[in-house]
C-alpha cells in the first residue's frame, strides 16, 4: 500500500482509538476504496444491490442478506466462510424477541463478491481494526490472530403515512467487537429521519429511540449519503438508529445500509460458539489479499 493510504488509514484508527467511534464521510471512503481497488463502475452499481435483497426472516418491514467472512491478521487474507445461522442474545446486548433464536438469512451472492467496491470495503474494515482493541468481549479469544465478519445487506422499508424503525430493540449492541454501518442507497426518506445514532454506556439498553437522553447521544449522523461510514467499538459504546419516513406519502419508502460486524472467534462456553465455523464456503469461494491495491 502507498504511504498516502497508510497514512490516512493510521489517522482515522488514531481517531478511533481515542473516540471509540469515527464518523468517515463519503468523499473520503471512495479515496480510500479506490486504493484498495474499487472501480468507478462497481461503485456505480453497488448502492442499486438493495433491489436484490430477499424477505427478512424475521421482520416484515425488511428484506436483507449476509456473508461471513475470516479476516487472517497472519496471512493478510480475508476469505469466504460457510453459512451459519445467526444468533445475539441479551448478554450480547440485544433485548428483542427473537433475543437468543436462530435467525437465517439469504446468503450474499457472486454479484456482491465480485464486485471490487464490495471486496474494497472488506478490506476497509479489517484495515481500521487492525491492532485496534478495545474492552474484550466475553468469551472469545483475543489472542487470535483471526477476526470473523459477518455482512449485513439490509433495506428497511416505509409505507405511506407510517413508520419503519431501524432498529425496534432501541439502544443495542451488535455482540461483537467492531460495527461497521456503511450508509448505502435511499428513496423517498424524509430529511431528518433514519439517523444513526452512538451513545454512551449510561444508555440502557432496550431504550426506545423516543426515550433516550440527549445528553447520553455522543454522536448522531442524520441524512447520510451513499458510502458514509460509522465504526464503533462495539464493546465500549450503544447505538440505535430512529425510525424512517416518507417524503412523499403516496409512495414507500426505503434505506439501505451495509452492516459489516467483527470479533474474535468465540471459545467453547460461548452461546454462539458452534455456529462460529471457520471454514471455507464450498459454493462461493472468496479470498482477498490485504496488500494487494492501487497505485
Amino acid at each position: 500500500m502507498n504511504s498516502l493510504l497508510t497514512n490516512k488509514i493510521n489517522e482515522i484508527k488514531k481517531e478511533y482509538k481515542n473516540n471509540k467511534y469515527v464518523f468517515i464521510p463519503q468523499n473520503v471512503v471512495i479515496d480510500l476504496i479506490k486504493q484498495l481497488g474499487a472501480e468507478e463502475k462497481d461503485i456505480n452499481t453497488l448502492i442499486e444491490y438493495g433491489d436484490y435483497l430477499a424477505q427478512d426472516p424475521t421482520l416484515s418491514f425488511r428484506h436483507s442478506r449476509t456473508g461471513r467472512y475470516l479476516f487472517d491478521n497472519d496471512i493478510e487474507t480475508i476469505s469466504r466462510l460457510e453459512y451459519q445461522p445467526f444468533v445475539l442474545t441479551e448478554e450480547d446486548g440485544f433485548i428483542r424477541e427473537d433475543s437468543g433464536a436462530q435467525r437465517h438469512f439469504r446468503a450474499l451472492d457472486d454479484r456482491w463478491q465480485s464486485n471490487t467496491a464490495y471486496q474494497a470495503l472488506l478490506k476497509l474494515k479489517m484495515l481500521l481494526i487492525q491492532g485496534n482493541t478495545f474492552t474484550p468481549r466475553h468469551l472469545t479469544d483475543q489472542q487470535s490472530p483471526k477476526s470473523i465478519s459477518t455482512v449485513f445487506h439490509l433495506r428497511l422499508i416505509a409505507q405511506p403515512d407510517s413508520l419503519s424503525e431501524l432498529s425496534i430493540e432501541g439502544v443495542h449492541k451488535d455482540g461483537v467487537d467492531h460495527t461497521m454501518i456503511v450508509t448505502m442507497n435511499k428513496h423517498n426518506v424524509k430529511d431528518n429521519t433514519g439517523a444513526l445514532r452512538v451513545h454512551s454506556p449510561q444508555e440502557a439498553i432496550g431504550t426506545p429511540w423516543q426515550e433516550i437522553n440527549p445528553e447520553n447521544v455522543l454522536y448522531e449522523h442524520n441524512n447520510a449519503q451513499y458510502l458514509d461510514v460509522l465504526l464503533i467499538a462495539d464493546n465500549e459504546l450503544n447505538h440505535s438508529g430512529t425510525p424512517i419516513f416518507t417524503h412523499d406519502n403516496k409512495n414507500q419508502a426505503y434505506q439501505d445500509f451495509m452492516v459489516l460486524l467483527s470479533r474474535y472467534p468465540t471459545v467453547d462456553a460461548h452461546p454462539s460458539h458452534k455456529f462460529d465455523s471457520i471454514n471455507a464456503h464450498p459454493d462461493l469461494p472468496l479470498t482477498l489479499y490485504l496488500n494487494q491495491s492501487v497505485a
